[in-house]
């Protein structure tokens, strides 16, 4: 039997990222995008010319995955892919005009969210959950290799 006090904080890291994702998702329902395609989107406004497998890797997503955000923020026309010149079998994916156009509402999402989230902690309390935050995350990343 699973006592109450078992798993608490495995219980608590689900619902934060249940909650932040359902948060986000309302937050990005007037731009057209879902919480994951504005992370993609994000990725690649912060490196143009990301390749599919580079975002696949940065999202800790599945192929077949990130193939689907990519068609779909392709066809939402945010972003466009192109054939590497040097490697025909990457796919660069380019922000478009209407992609470049959402870096400014998806920074004031981002922090706004990071706002709720650390709401009532203080400097040192929001740093140090960022730093634990980090080194689970790394723990789990870990065991997907």
């Amino acid at each position: 039997m699973i006592h109450q006090n078992e798993f608490v904080t495995a219980s608590l890291i689900v619902k934060l990222g249940n909650a932040v994702t359902y948060y986000r998702n309302i937050k990005m329902e007037d731009l057209g995008l879902t919480s994951i395609q504005s992370d993609a989107l994000i990725a690649a406004l912060r490196k143009p010319e990301i390749t599919a497998s580079q975002l696949k890797e940065q999202l800790q997503l599945s192929q077949s995955t990130v193939a689907g955000i990519i068609e779909r923020l392709e066809s939402k026309g945010f972003i466009s892919k192109v054939s590497d010149p040097q490697d025909a079998r990457k796919t660069r994916l380019i922000p478009t005009e209407q992609g470049r156009q959402l870096e400014e509402k998806l920074r004031k999402i981002a922090l706004d969210i990071q706002n709720a989230i650390s709401d009532g902690m203080n400097t040192e309390e929001q740093a140090e959950f960022s730093r634990l935050l980090k080194i689970a995350l790394e723990n789990m990343n870990r065991g997907r290799k």
